[in-house]
C-alpha cells in the first residue's frame, strides 16, 4: 500500500470516456469529483493533506470554458499540493467520427454549445497543449467501456478488485433464488435423505460428507464446480463486474446442495478466492 495519497487529475476530449473512467475510478474505491473548476483544483488537493482520503481523481474539462487556467493548473499541479502526494495526468481523446457517433447516440450537447463538428474541432485545438503535459494520454477510439476500465487499471499497475462470490445452498421444494446468476442442480447425487440414520442431518454433518464422498460422481461434480467457479470469477472480474451469485439446489436443501456448497466454498477460499456461503434453507424441515 502506497503511504502518500494518489491522485488522477484526468481531462480530455468530450464524448472520449472521462465519465465511464470516473465511474471505474471509484468502484475501485477512489475517492471522485466530477466536473471540477480549474480554480478549485488546489482546494481538493489539499484537502487530502488532513483526511483520511487515500485515493482520489478529479475530472476537470471543458466544461468551464476556460482552458487557459487549466492548462496552467495541469502546468504546475505538482506545486499545488501542500503536502507529499503522487500526482498523475490523464487525457483522454478519440477520433472526430468517433466522438461524433457517441454524440448522436447519447443525444446529448457539446458544451461548447456550437454545431457538433465545429465544437470538437475547437476542443481538439484548445486541449492539444494540455494533451502534451499529460503523462497518461489514452485513445479510446476502438476501446469499450469494460476495456477502457481493464487498460487503465494495466497502465497504472494496479489490480482491479476481484468479484466476490456468493454460494447459495438451496431447496427446490422452497423455490429457486430470484437472484441467482448460475443454477446448479445437484439432485443425481444419492439422496442421504433416504436413510433413516441420516434423515434429520445435513450436508455439514460427517456422517453425510462420509456417505456422498464415497460416490465417484461427487468428487467429479465438484472438481467441474471449482474449475467453473474459478473460471468465472477471473472473467467476471477482468468485465468490471463486482459480484455473482452460484446456486446450488437439491430437493430439500438439507443434504446434497449443502455439502457440495460447502465443499466448493472451502476449496475457493482455500486458494485465497473471495467467496462467501449462505445455507438458505439449512434451518427449514
Amino acid at each position: 500500500m502506497k503511504n502518500n495519497p494518489v491522485v488522477y487529475l484526468i481531462t480530455g476530449l468530450s464524448g472520449a470516456g472521462k465519465s465511464t473512467l470516473l465511474r471505474a475510478l471509484e468502484d475501485e474505491q477512489y475517492f471522485t469529483v466530477d466536473n471540477v473548476p480549474p480554480n478549485l483544483i488546489e482546494h481538493f488537493l489539499n484537502i487530502l493533506c488532513t483526511s483520511n482520503v487515500k485515493k482520489l481523481a478529479i475530472v476537470s474539462d471543458i466544461r468551464w470554458k476556460d482552458p487557459e487556467s487549466l492548462y496552467d493548473v495541469f502546468n504546475n499541479v505538482e506545486k499545488l499540493a501542500k503536502c507529499n502526494m503522487e500526482i498523475h495526468k490523464v487525457f483522454l481523446k478519440a477520433d472526430k467520427p468517433t466522438i461524433i457517433d457517441r454524440y448522436k447516440k447519447s443525444r446529448r450537447i457539446h458544451p461548447l454549445e456550437k454545431s457538433l463538428e465545429i465544437a470538437i474541432d475547437e476542443e481538439i485545438k484548445v486541449m492539444s497543449g494540455i494533451e502534451k503535459i499529460c503523462d497518461i494520454v489514452i485513445d479510446t477510439t476502438s476501446i469499450e467501456p469494460t476495456e477502457l476500465k481493464k487498460n487503465f487499471f494495466q497502465i497504472i499497475n494496479e489490480n482491479l478488485r476481484k468479484l466476490r462470490l456468493n454460494i447459495i445452498s438451496f431447496g427446490f421444494k422452497e423455490g429457486v433464488p430470484s437472484i441467482a446468476d448460475y443454477l446448479i442442480d445437484v439432485r443425481y447425487l444419492p439422496n442421504p435423505f433416504y436413510f433413516p440414520e441420516m434423515y434429520q442431518l445435513t450436508g455439514l454433518d460427517e456422517k453425510v460428507i462420509t456417505f456422498l464422498e464415497q460416490f465417484p460422481e461427487t468428487s467429479e461434480t465438484i472438481n467441474k464446480l471449482v474449475d467453473f467457479a474459478k473460471f468465472i470469477q477471473d472473467k467476471y472480474s477482468e468485465s468490471g463486474r463486482f459480484e455473482a451469485y452460484f446456486c446450488i439446489g437439491c430437493t430439500g436443501g438439507q443434504h446434497r446442495s449443502v455439502y457440495v456448497a460447502q465443499k466448493l466454498y472451502d476449496l475457493l477460499k482455500a486458494d485465497g478466492r473471495e467467496v462467501s456461503i449462505t445455507h438458505r434453507d439449512l434451518e427449514k424441515k
